[in-house]
């Protein structure tokens, strides 16, 4: 008799139900897989060793096919071939929901990639499961595009075209000749020049600091390596992401204004982490004193409010003594949201934030509109004893 055969036979026992025989979970499994042996599908070959564990493992608990149980499952047959699975291997280029292109990975579960792909995320941008279809999302850059195809294309994967083209491209390039390309001393273009006097006025003196703090806004490079500071706007200017972690321990809130002022890092927006909530009266009163030590003290606009209970009343009436209600215009130096929810007006409004400080973050600006709205600006600072999980970035301590 063959296994299939004999697992439709202990099935459909009518003497004493398999539900009153094998452990629950047990029973749902080869309940489950005497269906799929009856239908045109069959079982897989992982099904079938499955099968034959279950059995081998309560052959006793089945005395009236103890002796057929232990004599087939000794040498197993089966009545049909496997069901062979498509082993899904894709690379390609797509739209994501919000119509933005980015690369995508679709496989069938294979738990070997899966954790290549884990490791990968490590050093992939926005590398991500979606959660559905065996798909992971990954952002569209030159260096995803080297990391991922270089990593997937010895695994056998269907690549696109596409992606095939771009990294045939990009590997084509010269670092040397695009490097001097986008030297600051090299770029000639009138819009690059108006940009930088918009950003800094035409009489500016900017220093070295300046210019190393430009860098990843304007897309340039310098003569000079990026290094560590020995101050805290040296260490700010030389970042080498657009996010970076600056340890509270080590660096009063003052401190991180007064480098933001001396950058031309103004306007500035500030996040309250809506996860740690029993810190909104004290982050904001730090906050003010804060912003009167470096000379803040008009043009700020707080932008929610907390409930009237004791704590609601204390956080309110700070914004409404300091007056702190100022309307989102072009004038505004600090403005103050929640990260759950950006105010709709700042998506219709043309002030744009040169940085972003966010306070007290366990989660990282990662998710939700705020986090959206923000990427907006180049420097992001996370302000906290340490550093989020889900989020790489720039570390100063």
């Amino acid at each position: 008799m063959t296994i299939d055969n004999l697992l439709l036979k202990i099935v459909n026992f009518s003497s004493k139900p398999i539900e009153e025989i094998l452990p629950a979970r047990d029973c749902n499994v080869l309940k489950n897989l005497s269906a799929a042996i009856s239908s045109r599908l069959f079982v897989t070959e992982n099904q079938g060793r499955l099968i034959i564990k279950i059995l081998r493992e309560n052959s006793e608990k089945l005395p009236d096919f103890k002796d057929e149980v232990l004599q087939e499952i000794a040498t197993p047959t089966w009545s049909r071939s496997f069901r062979q699975i498509e082993q899904l291997k894709k690379l390609f280029i797509k739209k994501n929901e919000e119509q933005d292109l980015e690369i995508f990975i679709e496989i069938t579960y294979n738990q070997e990639i899966r954790k290549i792909l884990q490791n990968l995320a490590k050093s992939v941008t926005g590398l991500i499961y979606t959660g559905r279809d065996g798909q992971w999302s990954a952002n569209l850059t030159e260096q995803n595009i080297v990391q991922i195809y270089e990593t997937l294309a010895p695994l056998g994967f269907d690549i696109d075209s596409t992606i095939k083209n771009h990294y045939e491209t990009i590997k084509s390039w010269s670092k040397t000749e695009v490097e001097n390309r986008f030297l600051i001393t090299n770029i000639t273009h009138t819009n690059f020049q108006k940009a930088i006097t918009a950003d800094l006025g035409i009489d500016t003196d900017i220093d070295q600091n300046i210019i190393n703090d430009r860098s990843i806004r304007y897309q340039y490079t310098t003569e000079k390596p990026r290094n560590f500071g020995e101050n805290l706007t040296e260490n700010i200017a030389n970042r080498t992401g657009t996010k970076i972690w600056i340890d509270k321990n080590q660096h009063s809130l003052d401190e991180v204004l007064s480098s933001l002022i001396e950058l031309r890092r103004m306007p500035l927006l500030v996040v309250f982490d809506t996860i740690i909530n029993n810190k909104y009266l004290e982050n904001l009163e730090n906050l003010s004193k804060s912003m009167k030590k470096v000379g803040i003290d008009k043009n700020v606009g707080i932008y929610f409010r907390l409930p009237n209970d004791e704590l609601g009343k204390k956080f309110n009436s700070v914004i409404a003594d300091n007056q702190y209600n100022k309307h989102l215009d072009e004038d505004l130096i600090v403005g103050v949201v929640s990260s759950g929810k950006i105010p709709k007006f700042f998506l219709k409004n043309a002030w744009r934030p040169m940085s972003v400080i966010a306070l007290d973050t366990k989660m990282g600006l990662r998710h939700g509109k705020t986090s959206v709205y923000t990427n907006c600006c180049d420097l992001i600072i996370e302000y906290a004893d340490e550093p989020s999980l889900l989020e790489k970035r720039f570390i100063i301590k």
